[in-house]
């Protein structure tokens, strides 16, 4: 194993507790709504705030709200073109606007030889710091990580510019056909996905013997069954996901929904939970599971990746265990790259995506970040082989047919997130 894939020597142990985010683009709209897009839009060459243009279908600027039924292509505009072909890549530097931890720097180091200029990674930590820099636009960035559930937000706010395929042929030749042409954002006309995660069940299986999820008719319930073990339960710190496994634990299969009603009843769940289990609220399961602090854990499937570091020493890996549905129909997330619009590096920060989507690029980013890409040569068989990733943590992988299966996060209209809001804070609350 490399050196960065010791926690000690990478400082890595936050990773990406970060995804309690609910995404960098999520509160570019919520509670700040038009005028925070505007400012965001300080960091492009012709500011354009979002107004008006919702309604329960729709999100930013008139934007259909997309979902893998009701997939969304993304407008285009007169005033925000993609960049011509043929162009001579710009003396850098590359700046990239990225979470904590999500790119090796191996990777990065890799891209700077091969095209002799700099890359300036600007990291940040919470949605807070991203939102306060890109509101103050000091610094020009060239690229950032928009999620799908929020990158309509970027789109109609022409915070991002299209991307020119030309510059980008392993989006062709290398990315899975789902994720190529995703439901989000069709044509992948604005983004090339990045990593991407599921959200499952992950435990101990040395002081759970015999357990496994899989086992019960409802999986979702193994959480709430586990009254004997109080105080050695964790629920992700994320209000989607939180929710969301609720729902799924009640039979909804819409973890997008706005219906009051079900997510009322999600609420009450996770009340109960706190209440029975003593269910602890948080996203360092990577750091919880492997040192035994807790036993059962909704996480995310790269926590489990992670957590192989994490275990004491002596501790076997196979003792670390993860759930998700075989057939896929379980909670996923994925975020993308796009090129901001005005980027002094546009043609870089194209060629960029286009190393980050080599076959071998994505296994070695793979190594540091512990998140899947959708790349082939990325497929379960081929990381296991790799040594990156133990048989017994399989299931935090998946294949292409899993995650067109999958119920993704996605994008909300305001109202809708004003009641996912007001169910999860009273969660919270009480947590």
């Amino acid at each position: 194993m490399s050196s960065e894939l010791d926690p000690g020597t990478s400082g890595r142990p936050t990773r990406r507790a970060f995804l309690a985010r609910a995404s960098l683009g999520a509160a570019l709209g919520l509670s700040a709504g038009a005028g925070l897009l505007g400012a965001c839009a300080a960091n492009t060459t012709a500011p354009t705030p979002v107004v008006g243009g919702q309604s329960a279908e729709t999100g930013p600027g008139g934007i259909p709200l997309a979902r893998p039924d009701r997939p969304v292509t993304l407008p285009l505009y007169d005033d925000n073109k993609a960049i011509a072909s043929g162009l001579t890549p710009e003396a850098g530097p590359l700046r990239i606007y990225n979470w904590a931890d999500y790119l090796n720097p191996d990777v990065i180091k890799g891209f700077e030889r091969k095209h002799g200029v700099k890359v300036q990674l600007t990291t940040f930590t919470s949605t807070d710091e991203a939102i306060t820099k890109l509101s103050g636009g000091s610094i020009p960035f060239d690229l950032t990580v928009p999620g799908p559930d929020t990158i309509s937000r970027f789109v109609a706010g022409k915070i991002v510019q299209p991307l020119n395929h030309d510059y980008i042929p392993n989006l062709a030749a290398n990315v899975w056909p789902w994720m190529a042409d995703p439901w989000y954002d069709r044509g992948s006309r604005y983004t090339a996905p990045y990593a991407m995660l599921s959200t499952g069940i992950g435990w101990r299986a040395d002081k759970l013997p015999g357990f496994d999820p899989a086992k019960l008719a409802n999986p979702y319930d193994a959480l709430w069954r586990a009254t004997d073990i109080k105080g050695k339960v964790g629920v992700l710190d994320d209000q989607r996901h939180a929710l969301g496994m609720a729902l799924l634990r009640n039979g909804a299969t819409d973890v997008n929904t706005g219906d009051a009603a079900q997510l009322v009843r999600a609420r009450d769940d996770l009340l109960q939970l706190v209440s029975s289990v003593s269910a602890k609220f948080e996203t360092n399961d990577y750091e919880k599971l492997p040192s035994g602090a807790v036993w059962l854990h909704q996480s995310w499937s790269g926590a489990l990746v992670q957590a192989q570091y994490f275990l004491p020493k002596g501790t076997p890996v196979d003792v670390l265990r993860y759930w998700w549905p075989e057939d896929g129909r379980g909670i996923t997330t994925n975020d993308t790259f796009a090129v901001l619009r005005g980027a002094r590096s546009p043609v870089l920060a194209h060629l960029f995506i286009n190393h980050l989507l080599d076959s071998q690029t994505a296994v070695e980013n793979f190594a540091f970040v512990g998140s899947q890409q959708p790349v082939r040569g990325s497929e379960p068989d081929a990381l296991i082989a790799a040594g990156l990733v133990p048989p017994n943590l399989r299931n935090a992988l998946m294949v292409e047919s899993q995650v067109r299966n999958s119920l993704p996060i996605a994008p909300l209209s305001l109202n809708e997130a004003t009641v996912w809001q007001d169910a999860w804070s009273k969660v919270r609350a009480a947590g």
